[in-house]
């Protein structure tokens, strides 16, 4: 089963959307597939779902919806299925009959009846002949129980899909889009907050107020008429006001444990607290430790607290401060005292301030973000309340919620500059991939601290382990471990910040002795620490030749927070390694998984990492459009980090290579040159593009340039024992002896490639590898051979899903005469059918010849007889005339 990232941003949307549309369309025939789109009320499940369904070409779609009021009646939605089908028989005879392709869609499944849902399940179980879709969309929350619980569906279903709430840059897009405003980032948050991030109830609220209301620069949210009415309704008549006051003023979500709501209440009966569940307004939501209570529609919550007097709040704050002191709970009474304090009060603040640093040394950095945000709140203060403002940014950036820490960063004076405000606005900087900003930031705080003769140990180590990430994204392996050993020699022993740069220093080392280190934990090691150290392993194991355990350590979790951005290094890397390993669709699936990462978070400087691995695939795959648009969102400019810049440029070169673009080919050649004039990035195995980027030169006639390029990698990779390096390289190595008349000395150098290569698990490499000896082998007039070697490459890509290239394998085994094909339609002989094929689809007789490794004459020549035997006059005639044969 696979079950997609949740949903939130619309890239995750788009990702997600292609993802089913591709699992669906390459069904077989007698292949079903139960699809589970779950979400709250007003999420977009239905809008997803429409557009899965308008995006099937050639599939019949049927649509019904489950009635709670009909889920007694057995049979009930089956019937009404077929009878949307205009079919009188069974299900399974309306959809499995060959070249039946159905999409069934039951939208409110929980509210199936067994027979029904019986029926949709052995229908995509049972198929000889069709194939079909059955999509299921479910809301996770209910006001009454319901026949089908969520839990079960899922386990029915093949794959499952989960709709997040909008975040803050999705909410002013659907302000401006509603009402025409640009919603401020601090109105978009509270808007997010209390609709639960559902587009549904955020147009609602958009549309309570007048447009002009929006485009205030701090508008007050309006509460809908009808959230009031509804709530109103459902509550007449039953005494639970002080219940429902209860629960709207707990912090966070809104939820608490039960005895703690029938203290504030009064409600030691458990009368008030019965009726509110009975009447649907309140219900049990899972927790780790305990279910808790809570509203079962946010929106209650949002109307409860409206109405709630100042006095009311801070008196239930005062008593649940109380009874969390009487219960040892220190922080959570520290919460709501400071919640229930109207002004200030420093001894809070103070106790606050300490309560964040212990969560940030646990790993908890949302909680500490919000202890240190109260903190700020209640301080007397400026400086201290600045002061435990920016400890909370941190902590937002420490559990990779960029999009909050920017809101909160974007509140600070420009005018700030000290040593901890540069430091946290350059890191946020790096996070988002503005390099300038985020060097000079830095820098400036690390200068800062020297200036002011600083003894602050936590500080000196807190901007030297930010110097190790700007280095390791500037890709400065030297300079990420001179960093790391000064964070080592300044932060505290075991703390994070220590581990955390000595883990990234693995990198460097590895890098510069060519070496895999020993992956040994440091004492005091936590499970997110430990996903530091799998990173580095994986991306090291990557880098020499071992994608197999590259995966075993790239598919660790840390199970906690604030491992975000270290979870996205880990995607990138454990996309490449299933791309290495021929993984294709498995590889296609990290890298949406790991974007819809990268937007919802804002973490921009890794996506590159993604887009490359996801741009190769899409063009072997011969998806050409998916591939443009992963290059189209590649990062171009100068000013981003070198770790930006290499995947960006590797990507266009190796695309470009595939597609023929000789002109972008050669673009993207000369910008790594340049990167690599700048930096060094030639340690063998991290960066591999010389092998192609020679190949390049060879075909565009550069022969000497070409043997400058392979020569000086060839130096670089004798003694890394990484055997891939030497096999590619082989590939333009022979390419420049054939150019210089060696022949034989070419073809034994392929040989070498080809006898190397598959000796590791790298199918990617193996087929590209075959695939161009092959094609050198039938411009050298050796047909039997080269059909021998692109038979093999075939087989190779073809396991891989690399459509596109068992094409061009066959598509060359026919033009050598000796394919599974000899004869071509119309009396054509297989060389003239793949020209004419080729010029169909809209290539110019130059391309032609590069494709073919056939000079522009020869291909005019055997044009000029593919017309005279089709009876067409020009190439435009040629699509036509193809077709009709």
């Amino acid at each position: 089963m696979f079950s997609s990232p949740a949903l939130g941003t619309q890239h995750a949307a788009r990702a997600t959307l292609r993802l089913l549309v591709d699992r669906i369309t390459e069904l077989e025939a007698g292949r079903g597939l139960l699809l589970l789109v779950t979400g709250p009320a007003g999420s977009g499940k239905s809008s997803l779902v429409r557009e899965v369904v308008r995006s099937l070409p050639g599939w019949a779609g049927i649509r019904a919806s489950a009635l709670s009021w009909q889920a007694g009646n057995e049979g009930e939605l089956l019937g009404h299925i077929l009878d949307r089908g205009g079919h009188s028989g069974s299900l399974t005879e309306l959809v499995d009959r060959a070249g039946a392709s159905t999409a069934i869609v039951v939208d409110d499944a929980h509210w199936a009846d067994n027979t029904s849902l019986q029926a949709l399940v052995e229908a995509t179980r049972r198929l000889k002949h069709g194939r079909v879709a059955v999509i299921m969309t479910v809301s996770d929350k209910e006001d009454a129980p319901r026949p089908m619980s969520v839990s079960r569906l899922q386990a029915m279903a093949d794959e499952s899909v989960t709709i997040a709430p909008f975040d803050v840059e999705d909410v002013r897009a659907l302000a401006l889009s509603t009402v025409g405003a640009h919603l401020s980032p601090l109105a978009a948050a509270e808007l997010r907050d209390i609709t639960g991030g559902r587009p549904g109830r955020i147009r609602e609220v958009l549309q309570a107020a007048p447009a002009d209301h929006w485009r205030l620069s701090n508008p007050r949210i309006p509460i809908p008429r009808p959230w009031r009415a509804s709530l109103r309704r459902r509550s007449e008549g039953i005494d639970v006001d002080a219940v429902l006051n209860a629960v709207a003023i707990l912090p966070g979500t809104g939820s608490g444990q039960a005895d703690l709501i029938r203290h504030l209440a009064d409600d030691e009966s458990n009368e008030m607290l019965d009726a509110a569940f009975a009447a649907g307004l309140l219900e049990f939501i899972p927790n780790a430790e305990a279910p808790v209570v809570g509203f079962t529609h946010p929106t209650d919550r949002a109307v409860v607290r409206s109405m709630l007097g100042p006095g009311e709040a801070t008196r239930l704050h005062h008593r649940a401060a109380a009874y969390h002191r009487a219960h040892h709970d220190v922080g959570s009474a520290l919460i709501h005292e400071a919640l229930g304090t109207s002004g200030t009060d420093d001894e809070i603040s103070g106790q606050l301030a300490e309560r964040g640093e212990q969560l940030a040394a646990g790993g908890q950095w949302r909680a500490a973000a919000e202890a240190f945000d109260l903190a700020a709140r209640v301080a007397s203060d400026p400086r201290i309340a600045q002061d435990n403002h920016l400890s909370s940014i941190e902590a937002l950036i420490a559990t990779s919620d960029i999009p909050r820490a920017r809101l909160h960063a974007g509140s600070l004076s420009r005018a700030l500059q000290d040593a901890k405000v540069d430091s946290m606005r350059g890191y946020l900087a790096l996070h988002e991939g503005r390099r300038s900003e985020a060097v000079s930031l830095i820098d400036r705080a690390w200068r800062t601290l020297q200036q002011q003769d600083s003894m602050d140990p936590v500080m000196r180590a807190r901007v030297a382990s930010r110097k190790v990430f700007i280095n390791l994204n500037d890709w400065q392996p030297e300079q990420v471990v001179h960093w790391a050993d000064i964070a080592d020699e300044w932060a505290p022993e075991g703390s994070p910040t220590r581990l955390e740069a000595q883990y990234i220093a693995m990198i460097g080392r590895a890098a510069i002795t060519g070496t895999i280190p020993p992956d040994t934990p440091l004492p005091e090691e936590t499970p997110i620490l430990a996903q530091r150290r799998k990173m580095a392993a994986g991306w090291i194991h990557l880098a020499h030749d071992d994608p197999v355990a590259a995966r075993q350590y790239l598919e660790f979790s840390s199970g906690a927070e604030g491992s975000e951005r270290i979870s996205l290094w880990m995607e990138g890397w454990l996309a490449r390694a299933m791309f290495l390993l021929g993984e294709y669709r498995e590889g296609e699936r990290v890298v949406e998984q790991g974007l819809a990462r990268a937007e919802r978070f804002g973490i921009k400087f890794l996506e590159p990492l993604l887009l490359w691995t996801g741009g190769q695939i899409a063009a072997f795959r011969g998806d050409r459009e998916l591939a443009r648009s992963y290059v189209n969102r590649l990062t171009f400019s100068h000013d981003a980090f070198v770790i930006q810049r290499i995947p960006s440029a590797m990507c266009r070169l190796q695309i470009a290579a595939i597609e023929g673009d000789m002109s972008t080919a050669q673009r993207a050649g000369e910008t790594l040159t340049q990167i690599g004039r700048e930096t060094d990035i030639s340690q063998p195995g991290y960066w591999p593009w010389e092998d192609v980027w020679a190949q390049q030169l060879l075909q565009a006639g550069r022969v000497e340039e070409a043997d400058e390029v392979t020569t000086r990698a060839e130096e670089k990779a004798e003694g890394s024992g990484i055997a891939s390096l030497h096999a590619k390289l082989g590939v333009p190595r022979a390419g420049i002896l054939l150019a210089r008349g060696d022949i034989e000395g070419g073809i034994r150098r392929f040989d070498e490639s080809v006898e190397l290569i598959e000796t590791l698990p790298l199918p990617s490499y193996q087929s590209r590898i075959l695939y161009q000896y092959g094609r050198v082998l039938r411009r050298l007039g050796r047909r039997r051979h080269a059909d021998e070697i692109f038979a093999r490459a075939g087989e190779v890509f073809a396991a891989m899903g690399a459509t596109e290239f068992v094409e061009r394998c066959n598509r060359e085994r026919r033009a050598g005469g000796l394919g599974t094909r000899t004869t071509g339609a119309g009396g054509l002989t297989p060389q003239e059918e793949e020209i004419a094929k080729l010029v169909a689809e809209g290539a110019t007789n130059r391309e032609v010849a590069r494709e073919l490794f056939l000079s522009s004459k020869t291909v005019e020549y055997h044009l000029t007889r593919v017309y005279r035997k089709l009876g067409v006059r020009t190439r435009n005639e040629l699509p036509r005339v193809l077709g009709e044969l």
